[in-house]
This record gives structure tokens, sequence and C-alpha cells, in this order.
């Protein structure tokens, strides 16, 4: 019997030390060569180098160039070269004795848009407006009537479709461009601001939500969220539900934006206006939002849903 004979040991005990020589010197050998070819492209790249002119770079002061980031760049970057703001928006402080409240409004123009500036102008408060297409011709002095008034007009998205608008960058730069485009046509004002349709974060964005905003800050449009929801997004608050919503919002807040809309529907929201206006006017200041105001922006945290 051969295996657990005497000379079947002394075969493995014989084929092991050979492993042992073989192994090692076939892997230094490998080494070797790996080694020897290393050295040769180095020294390529070094003769390269000494022979090729690099290319200039613009360096700026107190930058880390300790590493080369390389930015990529994506072809919406290059489409409509008259969508960006002239001056870069700076930010202030706000002063003020009172806690203030930013009124907005989305989802217009429309008939209830008409009531709602009839209602600030009587009360002498400028609120902000982010709108949409309306092609009613009844409705189009609308967006010049809100800059007339002084009120602050952003845009909202040209179709408020979100499945369309959402699909990508480009589909959203197209809609917005739209509205920009027929904004300032109507009224000679180039919005500055705006607020996305459900908020920054929202069920349709949330997978290239941070390059679509990278895009919007890079063209220098600032957006606007909300802290305060007044409710009115769904169809069946009443009037009433909206003015304790707004009230308890609020709360103790020294800066509060408020999210409401004027679209055709928004009644109600229309209808608890005054009230909210009456039990705030003492103790708050209204303001409207422009570019010098800091935004409130969603995080994961405490985005909510809106129109």
């Amino acid at each position: 019997m051969y295996i657990g004979s005497v000379r079947f040991y002394k075969h493995l005990i014989l084929s092991t030390v050979a492993l042992m020589i073989v192994v090692p010197t076939v892997l230094a050998f490998y080494f070797g060569v790996q080694n020897h070819r290393n050295k040769a492209l180095a020294e390529e790249y070094k003769n390269h180098l000494a022979t090729s002119t690099l290319p200039q770079m613009e360096y700026l002061t107190g930058v880390d160039y300790t590493e080369v980031i390389t930015v990529p760049s994506f072809g919406y970057q290059e489409d409509y070269p008259d969508l960006y703001v002239e001056e870069k928006p700076q930010f202030k402080t706000v002063e003020s004795e009172k806690p203030v409240v930013y009124l907005t409004f989305d989802d217009g123009p429309s008939a209830n848009t008409e009531t709602v500036l009839d209602i600030l102008k009587a009360n002498g408060i400028k609120a902000t407006f982010f709108v949409v297409n309306n092609d009613i011709e009844a409705h189009q002095h609308l967006y010049k009537r809100i800059v007339d008034e002084g009120h602050t007009l952003g845009i909202h998205t040209y179709s408020h479709q979100y499945n369309k608008i959402y699909s990508s960058v480009d589909e959203y730069l197209a809609d917005f461009n739209m509205i920009f485009e027929k904004v300032y046509s109507i009224t000679g004002v180039k919005p500055t601001i705006f607020r996305f349709p459900g908020g920054s974060i929202n069920t349709y964005n949330q997978n290239f939500y941070r390059q679509l905003i990278a895009e919007m800050l890079r063209r220098g449009f600032v957006y606007y969220d909300w802290n305060v929801s007044s409710g009115d997004a769904g169809v069946t608050y009443t009037s009433a539900a909206i003015h304790s919503a707004v009230l308890n919002g609020i709360g103790s807040k020294s800066k509060s934006i408020v999210l409401m809309h004027d679209s055709s529907t928004k009644h109600a929201t229309v209808g608890a206006l005054q009230s909210i206006i009456d039990a705030l006017k003492e103790t708050h200041e209204f303001r409207p939002l422009d570019n010098t105001v800091e935004p409130t922006v969603f995080t994961y945290k405490d985005n909510s849903v809106g129109n």
C-alpha cells in the first residue's frame, strides 16, 4: 500500500521542498520583470514632461492646489445663454424690531390673484408670487400688476407638470426658460428667484435634485422653500383651517416663509387671507422676498409636500 508507506512520506517531503524552492524563484523573477518595466515607464514619462509644454492655469489666491479636481461639464450648461442672473445675490441680515412674515403665493395668476392683490393693496402689504403660465387673455395683465404694485414676481415653472419638468435637468431648464421669457416680455423684469414645484426635494426629483439645484445656482437664481405651510395644497381645506395652520406654523418664529396658493380653485385661501393679516399686522412685519433674503431650503428631514 503506497499511501501511508515510508516511500509515500519520502516523496511528500521531497515535493514540499521542491515547491519551497521553485515558487519563490518564480515570484522573484516575475516581480523583477515588473519592476524593470515600471522603471522604464517612469523614465519615459519623465522624458515626456521634460519635452512637453504644459497648459497654463490661472491660480486663485488662498486655494489649495495640492489636488487637481476635474469638474465634469454637461451639455445643458451651454443652453439658454440669456438664462442667467446678471448680478450675484448678496444675502443681507434682516433688520426688524418685529418677526418678519413673507407671504408667498404659488400657481397663479388667476382670478383669485386679482382678489389677493386687492386685499394686499388695501392693507399696504407686499408679498411674493411664484407664477406659472396662464394663457387666458383676461389674466395676462396680472403678471405686470404684480410687479407694478411692488410685489416680487418669481418663477414656479411654465407647465407645472411634474413628470415632465422632473424628467431631466434639460427638461426643467426648457420649461423654466419659457416662463422666464414670457414674464420678461410682459413685465420688462427678469426674475431672479424661483420655487420648485413640490419643493426643492421631492419624490419626482430625488434622484438628481443635487445636479438640478447646482445648475440653477450656477446660473445665479435663488430658490425658496418654506417653513410654514397653509395646508391649502389639498382640496378639502376650509378658510378657518388655513387660518389656524398659518398662525400655528408661524408661532414664535422670527422669520416665516408662508406657502399659500392663488390658483383658480383656491377660494378658501382668499377667504382666509384678511383674517391672517388682521391676526398678525400688529405684532409682525410683512415683506416680499428678493434675492437678498437668505433662503429657507429643505433637507431630507424637514421636507414636506407642496404644489
